[in-house]
């Protein structure tokens, strides 16, 4: 893979990285500055980062140059190839700094909540709390930067040299994450204090 730039805005190269990957990707709603979201409901809950359709049409490296000509463009992956385990940020932050010791996890930041990237079919070793939600199969989406909201806290490739990440099995985020709420009914709201901090990029 070539160097990818976690910053860079363009929907187009971002693309091109996921399928890289192996992703399954589609386009996603768009949000729109002072009109919300293009699903046009008032009460969305994910403004400009969801599927357009449960099973749109999937992009390809020969559609993907049109997304620059798109603004505001988002992208959707579904959960084929790997399963995405939601937790309040806190309580994934928290997982995420004794995990990163033995290996940096993938995770994409969506304002109080974060997702975990774990190996398919392996979410469901995770689900230690009701607070946790496993999105696995073909049904599962995640959106990607640049979709609005979302933003890659450790990313899916290492940097600056794209080498994919090789993704940890769902028992091994199901035990930090489990400390992790362990700790949040001990020490209150915020169960990373004392920790180090870490800043979405």
């Amino acid at each position: 893979m070539e160097p990818i730039n976690t910053t860079d805005p363009r929907a187009a190269a971002r693309a091109r990285a996921y399928l890289g990957l192996g992703w399954p990707l589609a386009l996603g709603h768009r949000h729109r500055p002072r009109q919300g979201c293009t699903c046009d409901r008032a009460d969305c809950p994910v403004p400009g980062a969801h599927p357009v359709l449960e099973h749109g049409v999937r992009l390809a490296e020969d559609t993907v140059a049109a997304l620059d000509q798109t603004p505001g463009a988002s992208l959707i992956a579904f959960t084929e190839v790997m399963d995405a385990v939601l937790v309040p940020a806190r309580i994934g932050m928290a997982a995420m700094v004794y995990l990163d010791r033995e290996g940096p996890v993938p995770c994409l930041t969506y304002g109080e909540k974060v997702a975990l990237l774990v190996l398919p079919a392996t979410g469901r070793y995770a689900a230690v709390h009701q607070d946790v939600e496993v999105r696995t199969g073909p049904d599962g989406w995640i959106a990607l930067p640049p979709s609005y909201g979302a933003a890659w806290d450790t990313p899916p490739w290492t940097e600056p040299t794209g080498t994919p990440r090789a993704l940890r099995h769902g028992q091994d985020i199901g035990r930090e994450l489990a400390d992790a709420f362990r700790l949040a009914r001990i020490s209150g709201p915020h169960p990373q204090a004392g920790l180090r901090s870490r800043n979405p990029r």
